[in-house]
């Protein structure tokens, strides 16, 4: 459940260093989208690439847990090609991000250069079921792009989101989303606006692969348990919502969307249904993630267990 506004309320303010630093990074967010924006496609992923990989050798917290993620996943990659790997997945995180930023430029020409493997289509069918249809994604390829396509073509998406830490700048990304057709839901507050969604017949996305705050079971993801996000499985199996596992990523100077078979829920209940539902779903991820690894995000830790150190190979 999220903060009620009478709590919200009587939170005392910010001391006057957090509020200008805050003011600082709007402001920041604001001349970077600005200036990503007058660029050419070609030129902006370039910049945004090499900004990626040029991070990827600062941030060494960040590379570490890259590394040990890339170790449990792919534990027969040689250490070599591990780290290729990861400097794909840099480049692509950047590219991908150059894409997110000029979101409004894609709405505009169409999506014209998005493929779709029948991804709508199988949507539109789950549709017709009139239950709604819940869309299992993660943090593959340009998943903001993955979003405006899918309100595009739906007439509209409900979307599952963090909250940025910075108010003005939260405001600011769901404002893009909005635009591109998208309606954001904090994933901390309550599901009511998911269920109203879905009982009008609409689509909602939920991000499942990473390791949040929210209420979470351990299940296994890559052979591995790893908490994940329980509320949606409830929420599938209280409602009867099909599920249709997508992702995103790159080809060519465009995106292709693919998907897997439907997840239907059963009629059983309990923390054994939802342990259940959670399984299919990671598996469904796990899935998407080895078909196109280096537009993943790695950087994340996932499995609180693996300890983000050295590579010890």
């Amino acid at each position: 459940m999220g903060v009620t506004r009478d709590a919200a309320l009587e939170r005392p303010p910010l001391p006057y260093r957090r509020r200008l630093r805050r003011a600082a990074y709007h402001g920041l967010a604001r001349a970077v989208l600005a200036a990503v924006r007058l660029l050419p496609a070609p030129a902006g992923r370039r910049l945004c690439r090499g900004l990626a990989r040029a991070a990827l050798s600062w941030r060494s917290r960040e590379r570490d847990v890259a590394r040990a993620n890339l170790r449990l996943v792919f534990p027969g990659l040689a250490p070599p090609a591990r780290e290729a790997l990861l400097s794909r997945a840099a480049g692509a995180l950047g590219e991908n991000a150059y894409d997110a930023l000029t979101l409004d430029r894609w709405r505009r020409d169409g999506y014209r250069d998005v493929a779709d493997d029948g991804a709508v289509a199988a949507l539109r069918g789950l549709l017709a079921e009139g239950r709604g249809a819940l869309i299992l994604t993660g943090h593959f390829g340009c998943w903001e792009l993955l979003g405006g396509y899918l309100a595009d073509r739906l007439g509209g998406l409900t979307v599952v989101t963090g909250t940025i830490r910075n108010p003005p700048v939260d405001r600011l990304v769901n404002g893009w989303r909005r635009r591109a057709g998208m309606t954001p839901v904090p994933r901390d507050g309550d599901q009511r606006p998911l269920l109203r969604a879905l009982r009008a017949g609409g689509a909602v996305a939920v991000l499942l692969d990473q390791n949040t705050r929210v209420g979470s079971r351990d299940v296994p993801f890559c052979g591995v348990d790893a908490p994940t996000p329980a509320g949606f499985a409830r929420l599938a199996l209280r409602t009867g919502t099909p599920i249709l596992p997508v992702a995103i990523g790159r080809r060519g100077r465009g995106h292709a969307l693919t998907h897997l078979p439907p997840l239907r829920p059963g009629a059983a209940a309990g923390e054994d249904a939802v342990d259940g539902l959670l399984r299919e779903a990671n598996a469904a991820l796990e899935t998407l993630l080895r078909r196109n690894p280096p537009e993943w995000v790695w950087f994340h830790r996932r499995w609180p267990g693996v300890a983000a150190a050295q590579d010890l190979d």
